[in-house]
């Protein structure tokens, strides 16, 4: 049976108005409550509808009742969108406040009963899938219990948080986002390091700065992506001496840069994760500059003001707190890692 708000006493003299201009007499399902918010936030009537399973007539219907109950309009057609009216602005702020707070206590009273269950949506980055979510995932059942089903998808950082601004996910781990209504929070940084073929002469130093790459070609991560824009910063900030290396920026990912390392007589300039390969043919070596350590930052990002399943808030409250065991590889006996280092936790400011 769905839950119900009852905002009055019952008034004895059955007055029951619902035009009136006040909060008497208000009675509201939570779902509408729902449905209204994920409307509000992806403005198309079919989408919001198939999130929730249900008919586009269905919700349609449930959102009048609502005006109706409310006595005003919320949305009005743009084309094939709605968008929300000046009543639905003010209405959308109060509810995305309320259902937060709902979702909150929900996923507390579960946590103390040890009854939590439900389903937790992440997106997140092919280096996160490997290590640090089995262990956030697996640290989490254990304080939780074993009810809660994870379903996780894997993307680049940009695409994966439009999708969670469209509601499609609970919370994305990945790079840093500046999105409007988007918490991201640092959870852990990534290393930058140097891979090079064992048979390069810079494999027989136990460490290099960015002089020491003077005179070789030096691969990495292309500019339009998230570690592409924050190496470009990073670069500038060392006042590394660029234009006397030949530095292509063509590449995605580790698995390519490592590839490259192997395989060609050239220098990678790389994160240390698992999408890395740990290969007899190639040595990392630490980069001894200011911030290579905390080099790129992985954060949470999840909705600000979002009603979520118990399971949901209770895993994104978990992260703040976890303490994921150290990325240890065999060809690497140093740090790979960085905790965050406390500060407000907002990379988006």
């Amino acid at each position: 049976m769905a839950r119900t708000f009852e905002l009055k006493e019952p008034d004895p003299s059955g007055y029951n108005d619902k035009r009136e201009e006040s909060v008497r007499g208000f009675v509201v399902n939570l779902a509408q409550l729902q449905y209204f918010q994920h409307l509000a936030e992806v403005g198309n009537y079919s989408r919001a509808a198939e999130s929730f399973f249900i008919s586009q007539s269905a919700l349609s219907h449930s959102m009048a009742a609502l005006e109706d109950e409310l006595g005003c309009s919320l949305f009005a057609r743009k084309g094939r969108q709605v968008v929300l009216t000046e009543e639905g602005e003010v209405f959308k702020r109060y509810i995305d406040e309320g259902l937060s707070a709902i979702s909150q206590g929900v996923a507390e009273i579960a946590r103390r009963r040890g009854e939590l269950s439900g389903t937790v949506r992440v997106g997140a980055i092919a280096p996160v899938r490997s290590w640090y979510l089995p262990e956030a995932m697996g640290a989490y059942r254990a304080g939780y219990g074993s009810l809660v089903e994870f379903r996780v998808a894997q993307g680049e950082t940009a695409p994966l948080n439009a999708r969670l601004a469209q509601g499609d996910f609970d919370l994305v781990i990945a790079g840093p986002v500046e999105i409007k209504g988007i918490a991201c929070k640092t959870l852990y940084y990534q290393r930058l390091v140097v891979a090079v073929n064992r048979s390069h002469p810079l494999a027989k130093k136990k460490e290099v700065t960015f002089s020491d790459l003077v005179g070789y070609d030096v691969a990495s991560y292309r500019e339009g992506i998230a570690c592409g824009r924050l190496l470009t910063d990073f670069l500038k900030a060392s006042h590394a001496p660029v234009d006397d290396f030949n530095l292509i920026r063509n590449y995605e990912d580790e698995v390519i840069l490592g590839a490259l390392a192997i395989h060609e007589p050239i220098v990678s300039l790389t994160m240390i994760t698992s999408n890395l390969m740990v290969d007899s043919r190639m040595a990392v070596l630490p980069l001894r500059e200011p911030g290579a350590l905390t080099f790129y930052p992985v954060t949470l990002s999840y909705q600000e003001k979002k009603f979520r399943s118990p399971a949901a808030q209770a895993f994104i409250d978990f992260l703040g707190t976890f303490d994921a065991p150290e990325y240890e590889r065999s060809d690497f006996p140093y740090a790979t890692t960085a905790p965050f280092d406390g500060g407000t936790g907002n990379t988006a400011s």
